[in-house]
């Protein structure tokens, strides 16, 4: 494709027409379906075509519609400099008018976001159609009405625009004169809207066009070629069979990936010899990404660039941070796509936790980042000291502040932290109301000093992070752009939305990623070729899991369905040069690989989880340790200017560490066979004789000769080496009862799904506002707590049961506060469902309430165990059973080894009250199902060892977070925690 417009670029010497001059390529009108492409296509051609020339004209077929529309916006119906934007800021501005929309029918279950994306997805698919929509047609009126009213255009309604302008022959003759050559790539992807403004432009004549289908690669369904050919029904037509960068091994695994469907005329004649598919069978997400990066490592100790090799996941959002965290462990920088990339870098989460702190000073959550983080870095002893006194007297987290200035349980050195937080958030207060959003947040990020605190670490990865800090400002600039008169405020409300979405914003940098591995999601493939691909995550469903509701359909080629991910996988197959791994820790179905080990005979390569990090601990140690070292200077360096009561201890800390890097650069490259502990005491020795007494006792106090001696990597060491000195004891924030701890089977569940949750929940006691889901809850358990003790109350069953729960609901329901949002009204329709199926339950019931809420305490070794359980029933027999109501999702029984929660229960009824429950179950109200689980003779062995184990990590403040993909995403701590960053 790239050839043909060389060859037009240059002066015809052939005996037909040897006056011809050359073609200005910017005459030349390159489209393709993705980003990718286009881009791939601008940067090929910028190296190859010979100079000098005044543009190129490359563009994705959108892009195209839109030079076509800039040319004419009045004759188009726009404005003269009409605003495109894209999925992610429309994702945003829906979620900020949310109760705008006609979602009644479809279920939120309290995350609008998870739904409009779904939405979202038919709206474009019903506009590349040329469709109404359908039972969304309602939906796309009220989107595009937003949009107009902003003087806005989605970015899928530029090509029909565009095809309604060219109606005019003499614009479509002046776009043709303009682009008399047409260079199609992807024309696979040619769907009914962009057809029709091939049409329009092939009606006026264009000089020549060349276009390269390949089915294979359809990601909008079949059909393209047709398409075409109405608007071109005589082509001449070549077959590219001999397929130069792949084996016959890739062309089988391609063709079994693609089982049924489309497939490219003729045959692939394999000419390529080194293409090789190897298959992987990781015991765990983590044992995936560990063996990925050591084999990304292994490819670039060997010359192969890191932008050349390509790792893509079916959800690039929800697996790509264990992956950049595998290769961070090995100091190798990344670059995931998606479009919680950004969002996930510190310093945005760090501008966005101050924007939300100062628009609303009781948002606990954005406070204590703001503390926790750069600038303030308040420490985790002061921390707790801090929310303390914002519970004990009823404050907000920044009055909080303001009070402890003058409490005596704060040291000075935190008081002067403190006063430096208080002193810029008063600054940028006075300046909330009288400063645009864009102004405001390039402001926001000079006066906190994101910029200058990454700007001595010269690495890919910083040049990413500075680069997100612009990019933060570009968003606030398109903003106020778009509504000149909005406040900060609304932009934070914007940005929120912006950030809850998941998708990429329009206008990202175009930057080709040198230095940095691709972390991709694996429809974000096409268009690109690299060395090697790793597509890992193949037991996850691919793209975006269906919500039930209207308008949402089973179109196969909806991203989730299986025709999309045969055609995703085959992409990976065909994009590579030298290698492809296929890898999947677990079963799916419909299982993509099956076909593909059966079609080629391959074997699956076993990965366990490596426990202690990569093998290569001193060499991985010394590049993760760099840059941390680098920049901790350049802190201890901003300090001297600035000088604090511990500035001394930080300085001393930074040149500690620094000796340190010295230490692990000798070891990685000692050569005269010692043994580690033998390398280690005699680089110490020499150390011991330039270090100040302040410096050795903090190399003295680290943890990294230990770690290298016993070739251990605990987690979050990769966070921790710069700074390896202790923490304060947090003994004193500990939840006791007296000298014991205190813990229910909340915190139990709690501490083993994540240990740092439980730290910022119970330990920091950050306080975080109820949802609509708890708040849901909590009105469903009164109103059966009411009911029955009327029931016990009177001794027998209600009369008219249905009608008093009814009764009792739509009085709670008031008393709950809640309004008439989509939202709330659908968890006031299922809880009237719910309350008709639990009285029908009720009735057919033989069982009876004996008690309601009652309390248990008990202890189990040095530890306090407390709870409540919602209801205990006798049974006919006389055995009692202890039932907790659930409003939520299911529960994994088999969570921590086996179910925790009733195992705690029934223990507690025998501990504390002396009756002996045979049965537990949890009572799923919505579903109006009460599933018993079943007791084990280990109940009680369990239950201790778990107690013992949690009480011993807690006490132990052994806090370091466990991220889970399927934990993180609901977690009300993520923008605090630091796993949850990229």
């Amino acid at each position: 494709m790239r050839e043909r417009v060389i060859h037009l670029s240059r002066p015809d010497t052939s005996e037909d027409d040897p006056a011809r001059s050359a073609l200005d390529p910017s005459r030349v009108a390159v489209i393709a379906s993705t980003d990718r492409a286009a881009t791939a296509h601008r940067r090929s051609l910028e190296e190859s075509l010979p100079g000098p020339y005044e543009a190129l004209s490359v563009f994705t077929w959108e892009g195209l519609a839109e030079e076509i529309l800039r040319h004419r916006p009045i004759e188009a119906g726009l404005g003269p400099s009409f605003e495109v934007i894209g999925a992610a800021e429309r994702l945003a501005m829906l979620l900020s008018r949310v109760d705008e929309l006609p979602l009644r029918h479809h279920e939120i279950r309290g995350n609008p976001a998870g739904l409009l994306r779904e939405l979202l997805i038919g709206i474009d698919r019903a506009k590349r159609e040329g469709t109404d929509g359908g039972e969304l047609a309602e939906l796309i009126q009220i989107h595009n009405r937003i949009l107009a009213a902003a003087d806005l255009l989605d970015r899928n309604d530029l090509p029909r625009i565009a095809t309604e302008l060219l109606a005019d022959p003499a614009i479509a003759g002046e776009a043709i004169g303009r682009f008399p050559h047409l260079v199609i790539d992807e024309l696979e992807d040619l769907h009914p809207a962009r057809a029709g403004l091939l049409e329009r432009l092939a009606a006026a004549g264009p000089e020549s066009v060349v276009a390269a289908i390949d089915p294979s690669r359809a990601i909008y369904g079949p059909g393209a070629e047709q398409r075409f050919l109405s608007a071109f029904p005589d082509p001449a037509q070549f077959t590219l069979d001999e397929a130069w960068r792949m084996s016959e091994v890739r062309i089988k695994a391609a063709r079994a990936a693609l089982g049924s469907g489309p497939l490219p005329e003729g045959a692939w004649d394999a000419r390529g010899d080194e293409g090789s598919v190897r298959y992987w069978r990781p015991a765990s997400a983590r044992a995936e990404a560990q063996a990925a990066a050591r084999e990304v490592e292994h490819q670039i100790a060997s010359g192969t660039p890191a932008e050349e090799l390509a790792i893509a996941v079916p959800d690039v959002n929800s697996q790509g941070v264990a992956i950049v965290g595998a290769l961070a462990e090995r100091g190798i920088p990344a670059r995931p796509g998606g479009g919680a990339a950004l969002f996930r870098q510190p310093e945005v989460r760090d501008t966005i936790a101050w924007l939300r702190a100062l628009t609303d000073p009781t948002d606990a959550r954005a406070v204590t980042r703001a503390l926790m983080r750069p600038p303030t870095e308040l420490r985790s002893l002061d921390l707790a000291r801090l929310t303390q006194i914002s519970k004990r007297r009823k404050l907000d987290m920044v009055s909080a502040c303001e009070a402890s200035l003058e409490s005596p349980q704060m040291a000075p050195e935190a008081r002067q932290r403190i006063e430096g937080f208080l002193n810029l958030y008063r600054a940028a207060s006075g300046a909330l109301n009288t400063r645009r959003p864009d102004a405001y947040v390039r402001r926001l990020i000079e006066r906190i000093g994101f910029r200058r605190q990454r700007l001595f670490a010269a690495r890919p990865e910083t040049a990413e992070r500075l680069l997100g800090l612009s990019r933060l400002a570009e968003i606030a600039t398109d903003f106020s752009r778009r509504d000149p008169d909005a406040s900060v405020r609304e932009f934070t409300v914007f940005l929120e939305a912006l950030a809850d979405g998941g998708l990429e914003p329009v206008g990202g940098p175009d930057l080709p990623g040198v230095g940095a591995v691709p972390v991709v999601g694996l429809d974000m493939l096409k268009g690109g070729e690299w060395t090697r691909i790793w597509v890992l995550g193949l037991e996850r469903p691919f793209g975006i899991t269906r919500t039930p509701g209207p308008g949402i359909g089973e179109d196969p080629t909806h991203p989730g369905g299986p025709e999309t991910a045969r055609v995703a996988i085959a992409t990976a197959l065909t994009s590579a040069r030298d290698e492809v791994v296929l890898s999947r820790s677990g079963d799916v179905e419909p299982d993509p690989v099956a076909a593909i080990l059966e079609a080629t005979g391959g074997l699956e390569e076993i990965h366990e989880e490596e426990l202690f990090g990569p093998a290569e601990d001193v060499a991985a140690t010394y590049r993760a340790m760099l840059g941390e070292v680098m920049e901790a200077s350049w802190k201890a360096g901003s300090e001297l200017n600035e000088p604090r009561l511990d500035t001394a201890i930080d300085v001393n800390r930074a040149v500690a560490r620094y000796l340190e890097l010295l230490k692990l650069a000798a070891l990685a490259q000692r050569d005269d066979g010692s043994s580690d502990e033998e390398a280690i005491e005699a680089v110490n020795g020499l150390l011991a004789q330039i270090a100040t007494p302040e410096q050795l006792a903090e190399l003295d106090a680290s943890t990294l000769d230990p770690y290298l001696l016993a070739q251990e990597r605990e987690r979050g060491m990769r966070q921790g080496l710069a700074d390896s000195r202790s923490e304060p004891s947090l003994d004193a924030f500990l939840p006791r009862r007296g000298d014991d701890l205190r813990l229910s089977a909340t915190d139990l569940d709690m501490y083993l799904t994540c240990p740092l949750k439980y730290k910022f929940a119970r330990v920091f006691g950050i306080p975080t506002p109820p949802t609509v889901n708890m708040r849901f809850g909590i009105v469903i358990h009164n109103v059966l707590q009411r009911f029955h003790e009327l029931e016990l109350d009177v001794g027998r069953p209600v009369p008219d049961g249905e009608a008093r729960l009814m009764s009792l609901l739509e009085e709670g329901w008031r008393r709950g506060g809640f309004g008439d949002s989509h939202d709330e009204l659908q968890f006031l329709d299922r809880a009237r469902d719910a309350m008709r199926a639990y009285w029908r339950s009720e009735e057919a019931s033989e069982s009876e309430p004996a008690f309601l809420e009652r309390q248990f305490e008990f202890k189990v070794g040095p530890h306090f165990l407390r709870g409540r359980v919602d209801r205990v029933d006798r049974k006919p027999d006389g055995e009692f059973e202890v039932i907790d109501y659930k409003t939520g999702q299911r529960i994994d029984s088999s969570r921590h080894g086996g179910d925790i929660q009733l195992a705690l229960y029934r223990l507690g009824a025998r501990e504390a009250w002396g009756i002996e429950p045979e049965a537990g179950s949890y009572y799923y109200v919505l579903e109006g199902e009460k599933v018993e689980v079943q007791s084990s003779p280990d109940d009680r062995e369990r239950v201790e060892r778990t107690v013992l184990e949690v009480g011993e990590g807690v006490l132990g403040q052994d806090f370091e977070p466990r991220p889970s993909p399927a934990v993180c995403g609901w977690c009300d701590f993520r923008l605090v925690c630091p796993a949850a960053e990229a």
